[in-house]
């Protein structure tokens, strides 16, 4: 391999590589400043990785030729302009990246091949360092260039799961990723009307907003991955114990890694891809580092990074394939994305025919036009995406101004790059409106998919959700349909009709109406305002609708929202149509025993839990005898239930001196009450 590289490098004059040294340079810090700054990957990491190691290669073969502000000699940058800046009392330097197992080996082979090393998940998310002194958090502060980082202590403290006080006194410089679960990001980009790309994306613009308030609303998380004890006299002699000692003050951890000798790499690498599909949140590798701390200290470090670590990167599987058209979808909430129609590929396992291009910004970079040979590749393997141009096609592509549906001029708004058909009453957003509201976690109607609900709209049954409840007068009609057999159309007609029990917690945030999901529903209901006639009520009064901020967690933009929907004459009218057609407008009464002994009182819970898994089930309890569950704590808030990693929440019930219960104080008044829990749950 050596032999390969001399030859590329020796073919070259030292003009000439002069010359590719300053393009390539060039080149590195534009990526570098897409990633770290603008949280907007434009190459992937492969790729970024090969014009890298051919900078490095150019400055071994010509020394004379480096730079001293070489982007080899720096980590890339993150830092804000907007945001004071730290120090950083180590160094925080990142990882060579390697993309199969030959390579992996060879280094492992050249590091310690008898030697014990640490596999664990490689989070993509965004890095940051956590700085402790005497058992406090002083700084939360970004990776910045490495020596310095920004300064975003305040929006680091609004993370659940990041103690903000540890159980000891102890000083801890730490290394973690923040990140956000598929789930949570899917939530929260449900409510954020789709505007957000990816979980790796938000997480990272989130610890950069301006106002810690906006932080708080994000569901973050966070896993450590390494510590430095300054104060420690023990000396540590292992990456296992750091992780214990980081596991014993409470901080959360990411699952599944284990210690293995370098020959067993290879199989523990398998054993891991195989989890990756059930994982819950983003990963894109594994970090494997060498165990033993002295022997990390003999090997040490480059100016970029250590020598006793490396990234095994799982580099998203590409196929070549030619753009045929370019398409537009049009969501509910009017996003206009538009598609590459290609010629079908295997891609992970399914015929892949359509990859998303995102938006103008994204074709103009690439430089897509009809005609195109590209790479496709799943992004966070679930959503085909084009994403390198191999042959130029025709003239860049143009997304029209018009909406491709119903031709509404489009528009741009929240300063947004996406184009938006602001036209309600668009086709594409009728027709993906009602297929969210009749999706498993929103109403949950068998029988009805997509493909069915466009017929349905396509053939005139049905122009609303609404209109949904009043299949069953053309039944007959229906079933004379290609496709609508007797028994299709009893399943669709039962799962509408059940779906007027589902409860109007499910009912409100199906509807679809913006700012208006499950979270704030829950919210609501939480305060008291549990059915529509209330929240009807509160539309028509300017003060009561202010009174929402009171609610924690419910901020100006859903206020505003609010005063919006509910002042729409067409949304009053589908709301109407809905009450009339049967479907449940109050929230249901939680089911209560019969002795009441948390009545009056309101729980909060934060942290984990080894007996309430989900926690929620704590709150279960609660409200089953009698309490209530709030989701944050207020000077109307009772108790709070506190396990590890409790955050922000902690901090406050302390400040606010409200009666705060670890998981054994909590079981020991569940006894005291004659309450069995593992029965009760």
């Amino acid at each position: 391999m050596a032999k390969k590289k001399e030859t590329v490098v020796n073919s070259l004059s030292e003009k000439e590589a002069k010359k590719e040294i300053a393009k390539l340079m060039e080149e590195i810090r534009l990526h570098q400043h897409s990633y770290y700054v603008k949280n907007n990957a434009t190459i992937s990491d492969f790729e970024f990785d090969k014009l890298f190691r051919r900078l490095q290669d150019l400055e071994e073969q010509f020394p004379q030729l480096k730079d001293p502000a070489s982007p080899t000699l720096i980590v890339g940058s993150d830092l804000d302009k907007d945001f004071e800046k730290f120090q950083h009392k180590l160094p925080v330097l990142s990882l060579i990246n390697t993309y199969n197992d030959d390579e992996l080996l060879d280094w492992v082979n050249k590091t310690d091949p008898e030697g014990i090393y640490s596999v664990e998940w490689k989070i993509d998310g965004a890095s940051i360092v956590l700085y402790y002194e005497n058992g406090m958090l002083q700084n939360g502060v970004t990776r910045g260039s490495g020596g310095v980082g920004d300064d975003v202590t305040d929006n680091i403290r609004t993370i659940r799961n990041i103690p903000l006080r540890l159980p000891d006194s102890k000083s801890v410089y730490l290394r973690g990723e923040v990140f956000m679960t598929y789930k949570d990001f899917e939530e929260f980009n449900e409510i954020s009307s789709g505007k957000y790309a990816n979980p790796r994306n938000l997480a990272a613009g989130s610890i950069k907003q301006k106002n810690s308030s906006d932080t708080a609303k994000r569901p973050l998380r966070i896993f450590a991955y390494d510590a430095t004890f300054p104060n420690q006299t023990k000396k540590i002699k292992t990456h296992q114990e750091i992780l214990s000692q980081l596991d014993q003050l409470k901080f959360p951890l990411a699952p599944d890694t284990v210690y293995v000798t370098g020959s067993k790499i290879a199989k523990t690498i398998k054993d891991f891809k195989k989890k990756k599909e059930s994982l819950g949140f983003p990963t894109d590798g594994l970090v494997i580092k060498l165990n033993d701390i002295s022997k990390r200290d003999a090997l040490g470090y480059t100016s970029h990074s250590p020598r006793w670590a490396r990234a095994y990167k799982f580099d998203a599987v590409m196929k070549e394939s030619k753009i045929v058209d370019i398409t537009y979808a049009v969501g509910r909430t009017g996003k206009i994305t538009p598609r590459a129609e290609i010629e079908p590929v295997n891609l992970a396992g399914t015929t892949v025919t359509f990859a998303t291009l995102h938006n103008q910004d994204y074709i103009d970079e690439l430089g897509v036009g009809i005609g195109a040979i590209v790479r496709v590749a799943k992004r966070g393997e679930i959503i085909p995406a084009v994403e390198e141009v191999v042959t130029p096609g025709k003239d860049v592509f143009k997304i029209p101004d018009r909406c491709p549906s119903c031709k509404t001029k489009t528009i741009k708004k929240d300063g947004l790059v996406d184009l938006f058909c602001p036209n309600s009453d668009c086709p594409d957003r009728v027709k993906n409106g009602i297929i969210f509201f009749c999706q498993r976690k929103q109403m949950d109607i068998e029988g009805l998919g997509d493909k069915q609900i466009e017929f349905l709209y396509d053939q005139d049954y049905i122009r609303s959700i609404a209109d949904l409840y009043d299949l069953k007068d053309q039944k007959e009609k229906l079933m004379e349909e290609e496709g609508f057999g007797e028994k299709s159309v009893s399943i669709i007609l039962k799962g509408i009709e059940d779906s007027k029990q589902k409860d109007f917690r499910f009912v409100l945030p199906s509807i679809g109406l913006p700012e208006i999901g499950h979270k704030v529903t829950e919210l609501l209901i939480e305060h008291g305002v549990d059915s529509i006639d209330q929240i009807l009520n509160i539309s028509k009064d300017a003060d009561k609708i202010e009174a929402l901020l009171e609610i924690p967690g419910i901020g100006p933009s859903t206020v505003q929202a609010f005063r919006e929907n509910f002042g729409d004459k067409k949304i009053l009218k589908l709301i109407e149509r809905l009450k009339k057609a049967g479907l449940k407008m109050k929230a249901d009464p939680i089911k209560v025993a019969d002795r009441q002994p948390f009545a009056g009182q309101s729980w909060c819970v934060t942290g984990s839990f080894e007996n309430f898994q989900p926690r929620d089930k704590a709150m279960d309890l609660i409200v089953y005898y009698g309490g209530r569950k709030v989701s944050a704590v207020s000077s109307k808030t009772t108790h709070l239930l506190a396990g590890p990693g409790a955050g922000s929440k902690l901090e406050k019930a302390n400040e606010l001196g409200i009666a705060v219960y670890d998981e054994k104080q909590f079981l020991a008044l569940l006894k005291s009450e004659g309450i069995n829990f593992k029965d009760s749950i």
